[in-house]
């Protein structure tokens, strides 16, 4: 058996080097997609951090979604324009279970990489005018809420709040 195969490909071979080529172009035609992805995101934190918070791990969420390039350790690039801002009037996350069900999906991002960045409002003090976290308010971190957006696909992501403000 193992001496008919080089032979039937040998065969196969001279009987189409008597055929002529096709130069028609061979080029995939299939449509390239969207080119965009969606995130669909749910929330978890550091139980760690949850004890040390001095209010229970509620409140809610204001953050943006911005292109990864954008983002260093420390937050957006000066000047960098996110994708699309986030709120969520209440995220509950005094539970053990670990993360929340899908409390967000984003509109259509660019395919390639997105950061969250924002915080829970545990204390109840922040305001639309002034969506800042104050101390002891649960913050994202940049390098831990990176998620791949993959074309025309939604991807359920979880958004990890993994430090407490200062």
């Amino acid at each position: 058996m193992k001496n008919i195969i080089p032979i039937l490909l040998l065969a196969s071979a001279c009987a189409g080097s008597s055929e002529t080529t096709d130069d028609t172009d061979t080029t995939d035609t299939t449509p390239a997609g969207s080119g965009t992805g969606v995130l669909a995101i749910r929330f978890t934190i550091d139980e760690d951090w949850k004890a040390a918070m001095q209010e229970p791990a509620v409140g809610r969420f204001w953050g943006e979604l911005y292109n990864s390039d954008d983002v260093t350790g420390i937050g957006p690039n000066e000047g960098a324009v996110a994708y699309e801002s986030i709120y969520i009037a209440s995220v509950d996350l005094t539970a053990d279970l670990g993360p929340t069900e899908v409390l967000f999906t984003s509109g259509p991002l660019p395919i390639g990489y997105a950061t969250v960045l924002g915080f829970m409002d545990s204390d109840g003090n922040a305001t639309d005018e002034a969506a800042n976290p104050d101390s002891k308010d649960p913050v994202t971190l940049p390098n831990e809420n990176e998620f791949e957006v993959l074309e025309d696909v939604t991807t359920e992501v979880d958004v990890f709040l993994g430090f407490l403000n200062p």
